[in-house]
C-alpha cells in the first residue's frame, strides 16, 4: 500500500528532489483513473471512458478504465505501463492536492515515492530555502489543473441537470466466451443525448464539450482492448 501524501512544507521538505521518471506505482492496483472532461479525446483512443457516481451526492467522476475487474491494470506488465495516454492527475504523481477546506487545497507530497530522493534529482528549494524554477513549474501545473478541473465540473453539473447520465455496468465477453460485467459505472445516455431539445444540444455547443461527448461513446469500443490484454488464466 502507498504512503499517504502530506502537506508540502519549505521546512519538512527543503532537501527534497524529484527523480527524472515516469513512476508506475501509483498506477499498480488500479483499474481507473480519473479524468476531465477536456482529457477525453486524448485518452478515447485508449481507454474505455465511464463515470462514477459519488456516493453521497449526485455527481458524476469521469475515469479512464484500466482493468475488467477491481484492483486490475492490464496496461502494466512486470512493473512497465504499456499504455498510452497518462491522465493528469496521475502524470503529477508524487504530488498531489488535498482538501484543506471548502474553498482551500493543499499541495501534498508522497515522502516514500519512488521517484522521491534526498540526494539527487531536481531539487523544489534553493540553498536559501526559495523555491527553484522547477518547483515553480510544479505549481504552475497545478493551477491550471485546478482550472481545468473547475470547468470540468461545472459542465458535469449541467449534463447531470440534463439527466443525460444512467447506471451501466461494464458488459463484456471474455477470451473464454464467458459473460463478465463490472458493475458501478455509468455512461451519457446516448438515446437521451440524441433527444435533446436544439436548444439544449446548442447550450452543450457553447460549452465545448460536444467532442468530449461523442469522444466518451467512441471509448467504449475499447473494452475489447482490455479484453485482448486479458492474461490467458482470466480468460477461464
Amino acid at each position: 500500500m502507498l504512503a499517504q501524501p502530506v502537506a508540502l512544507t519549505q521546512d519538512q521538505h527543503k532537501d527534497l528532489r524529484i527523480l527524472p521518471k515516469f513512476s508506475v506505482e501509483i498506477l499498480e492496483n488500479r483499474h481507473v483513473a480519473p479524468l476531465m472532461l477536456q482529457e477525453f479525446t486524448a485518452a478515447a483512443p485508449f481507454y474505455p471512458i465511464f463515470f462514477l457516481k459519488a456516493a453521497d451526492a449526485d455527481v458524476y467522476n469521469p475515469v479512464a478504465v484500466f482493468g475488467l475487474q477491481e484492483a486490475q491494470n492490464l496496461f502494466l506488465e512486470n512493473g512497465e505501463w504499456k499504455g498510452e495516454y497518462v491522465p493528469a492527475g496521475i502524470r503529477a504523481y508524487p504530488f498531489t492536492l488535498a482538501q484543506a477546506s471548502d474553498e482551500q487545497l493543499v499541495l501534498c507530497v508522497n515522502e516514500q515515492a519512488d521517484n522521491v530522493s534526498r540526494t539527487e534529482g531536481q531539487a523544489l528549494f534553493d540553498a536559501e530555502g526559495k523555491a527553484t524554477e522547477f518547483f515553480d513549474g510544479i505549481n504552475s501545473f497545478f493551477k491550471d489543473y485546478i482550472d481545468a478541473n473547475t470547468v470540468s465540473r461545472n459542465i458535469l453539473n449541467q449534463i447531470t441537470e440534463m439527466g443525460l447520465f444512467k447506471a451501466d455496468g461494464l458488459q463484456y465477453r471474455d477470451l473464454a466466451g464467458n459473460e463478465r460485467r463490472l458493475n458501478g459505472f455509468h455512461v451519457i445516455d446516448r438515446e437521451k443525448f440524441d433527444a435533446l431539445s436544439d436548444e439544449q444540444f446548442l447550450q452543450l455547443r457553447k460549452f465545448g464539450v460536444l467532442p468530449a461527448i461523442y469522444a466518451h461513446f467512441t471509448s467504449l469500443e475499447r473494452i475489447g482492448v482490455l479484453i485482448a490484454r486479458l492474461p490467458a488464466a482470466a480468460a477461464v
